[in-house]
């Protein structure tokens, strides 16, 4: 079975059996049927127990006893019954002509010999006949299709990001927590044991995907790495892939090897193939999110020079410290740009850049300072302060609540105008944006990336370089 027949089953199905279904509203098999309905999926769905003679029905959907029973064509399945089970699945699958599989199922390779047979076994039958996730993962999800195959009734309305995740547990929660951060994932694959699809596999389909702009892993530990390598390689020249690599101790790689099967490795290893690869490295979730959000909606900056527009002075030193950990530079503007600046600001305000506007919340100097420095030429990025919500309510107390979020809409708007002018990469701070976060979907509802801290800022406009870079070494 071709690869990407059996991933579109999967990810894309007109019709699901969820083997191993039940009745029961505290085990898995009523909740993937529950999942799927709530999601509101389209297509055919099939609870499948062995009990359907008594059962009858499940959430509205007729139970049938066996996958060959199923009285139409079946695209995919979702397995949900004891270990010891599902190799005889996998022989009513391949009768009824099943394309792909998601094994949830666990107690295979991560328990011993015993299990390492027996998925051994399914990949065996399995073998020409159809592909599967798994096993032991959390299960899959599609925004364009409506699908959501998970334990959780949740599916993203949308999104540019296909994420794949060894963990089931936090690779859910993962996925659940993307769309606070500001990130849609359109597809998501729980991979678990990864004993017959890959991640190299899936990294080559979401390639093809047209609805994925962005690739990202949570990886334990990678199997047939080189051919991992080979194609990611590739793929970042096109799509970027930002990952996270777990493991990189004693203790975790012990734990990564019980937990899916993984064998972690040299973290020095993975650290210069993710390097050579283009594979953008991120320390935890909260980096992932943040670089994905910023490859999303930023141009690459051509140089190294950064623009800072504050009105904080700590907040530009910051900035300016973390932009040249980055090795990117923070270049004194010429006399030229002051003398315009120091138009728009304060007399006490500093026009050298970073460029403090000074804490005297001055609309002039907000408005207008960003558009002066992007547009220097030796200018190849910009990190501003936001105007965010906190910052418009100390600056007009006196306005009510409906003229404000009018007033935030219509600064916001004049600011997005005026960085998107220019073919740079502007990246907006706002501390307060997970307190108050209006003013921040204002702008990132406008593909504009807004950060707490000005070290997650710089670290973004960091990636988008290295990018560039990367990309100028390979094309």
């Amino acid at each position: 079975m071709d690869t990407k027949e059996s991933l579109d089953a999967i990810l894309n199905p007109k019709s699901v059996a969820i083997v191993g279904a039940s009745s029961d509203p505290m085990k898995w098999g009523y909740m993937l049927v529950n999942a799927i309905k709530v999601g509101g999926f389209q297509g055919q769905v099939y609870p499948i127990n062995v009990r359907a003679s008594e059962i009858k029905e499940i959430l509205g959907y007729p139970v049938y006893a066996n996958v060959r029973d199923v009285p139409g064509p079946v695209d995919s399945a979702v397995i949900v019954v004891p270990a010891r089970v599902v190799p005889s699945v996998f022989d009513d699958m391949v009768a009824k002509g099943v394309k792909g599989a998601v094994v949830i199922t666990s107690g295979f390779s991560e328990t011993g010999e015993e299990g390492a047979k027996a998925i051994a076994d399914v990949k065996a039958k399995a073998a020409g006949k159809l592909r599967f996730v798994g096993p032991n993962c959390m299960g899959v999800t599609s925004s364009q299709a409506k699908y959501s195959a998970l334990m959780v009734p949740f599916l993203a309305e949308s999104g540019e990001v296909a994420f794949v995740s060894q963990s089931g547990g936090y690779g859910l929660q993962l996925y659940l927590r993307a769309n606070a951060l500001g990130v849609g994932i359109n597809k998501f694959v729980s991979s678990g044991n990864e004993t017959d699809l890959k991640g190299w596999e899936y990294c080559n389909y979401f390639a093809e995907d047209p609805s994925t702009k962005v690739i990202c892993m949570y990886i334990e530990g990678l199997k047939e790495g080189r051919k991992w390598y080979e194609a990611v390689k590739e793929i970042t020249k096109n799509k970027p892939i930002v990952a996270i690599k777990v493991g990189v101790t004693e203790a975790g790689s012990k734990a990564a090897a019980s937990h899916t099967g993984s064998i972690a490795g040299s973290d020095k290893v993975y650290d210069a193939a993710f390097r050579q690869a283009g594979v953008v490295r991120a320390g935890d979730a909260a980096e992932m999110f943040d670089y994905v959000k910023g490859l999303l909606y930023c141009t690459l900056p051509k140089g190294d020079n950064i623009g800072i527009v504050s009105n904080s002075g700590g907040v530009a030193v910051e900035t300016a410290d973390r932009l040249v950990q980055n090795n990117l530079k923070v270049p004194t503007l010429k006399d030229e740009a002051q003398e315009e600046i120091k138009k728009v600001i304060p007399a006490f305000g500093n026009a050298k850049n970073p460029v403090d506007l000074t804490a005297n919340l001055d609309m002039n100097g907000f408005l207008n300072a960003p558009d002066i420095v992007l547009k220097q030429p030796e200018i190849d990025g910009l990190i501003t302060i936001g105007l965010g919500t906190a910052i418009v309510k100390t600056m007009f107390p006196d306005v009510d609540k409906e003229s404000l979020t009018g007033l935030i809409q219509m600064i916001n708007n004049q600011l997005v105008s005026t960085y998107k002018k220019h073919d740079k990469p502007v990246i907006v701070i706002d501390p307060a944006a997970d307190v108050e976060p209006e003013s921040a979907k204002i702008l990132e509802a406008q593909r504009i990336p807004v950060y707490t801290t000005p070290e997650r800022a710089a670290d973004v406009m960091g990636v988008l370089r290295r990018r560039k870079l990367y990309l100028e070494k390979v094309l």
